[in-house]
């Protein structure tokens, strides 16, 4: 039996993060075979320029030489095992988590998702798509100054019980701390840092990373 394997970034994986993703998915970065979507950057809020998700996509086959297929989930009835089940990583990228989770759940890729990490699949979040993998989607809620308030009210993935706060800097903190909900616990990642879930180990990589824990 495989154990679920998870990388969550704020952004993409930079060169720091090669060797904690390399050891998480027991593979060489290099020429991995990627199922890419890009959804969450198509979220319900207007956004007129989303070509940094083609510039990601871009820099994972130039860096790693990653043979990429895109699966973008809006054009889909539905989202079968069989299309996703020889790929070495599912590679979920940023925007709206809400709007992710929907249409996650629209097409099914939360009821493929259980068989995939079973077959040693690895999931790699960049921002919003590690945000959609928390239980209960506050951060997204009120994100500063792209607050998605909908997403309060439609469940993440739930395959972790902390919110991930994503591309953090300096003077945020205060806010955050007036936002949060005291229950809950937040990693604030700055872009370049990621946490790894190895079945039931948590890690995470890059320095000095703050966590409000909850009350």
């Amino acid at each position: 039996m495989q154990i679920m394997k998870l990388f969550l970034a704020s952004s993409t994986i930079t060169k720091d993060l090669v060797k904690p993703f390399e050891k998480l998915a027991n593979k060489n970065i290099k020429g991995l075979r990627v199922a890419f979507i890009p959804d969450a950057a198509y979220g319900v809020h207007p956004k007129k320029d989303i070509s940094w998700v083609e510039e990601e996509r871009q820099f994972l086959v130039d860096k790693y030489g990653w043979e990429i297929t895109d699966f973008v989930l809006r054009d889909l009835n539905s989202l079968d095992f069989d299309s996703l089940k020889d790929y070495d990583v599912i590679f979920v990228n940023g925007g709206f988590s809400g709007y992710l989770a929907q249409e996650m759940r629209r097409v099914g890729f939360d009821k493929v998702l259980p068989g995939l990490f079973e077959r040693g699949i690895v999931y790699v979040g960049s921002s919003a798509g590690s945000m959609v993998m928390s239980d209960v989607q506050d951060a997204s809620s009120w994100y500063i100054n792209e607050p998605e308030p909908e997403a309060i009210d439609i469940p993440g993935l739930g395959y972790v019980n902390f919110q991930i706060y994503p591309h953090i800097k300096p003077g945020l903190k205060e806010k955050i701390i007036e936002q949060r909900n005291p229950k809950l616990k937040y990693f604030l990642l700055k872009d370049g840092q990621a946490i790894s879930v190895d079945g039931k180990t948590t890690r995470t990589h890059g320095e000095d990373i703050e966590v409000l824990a909850s009350e």
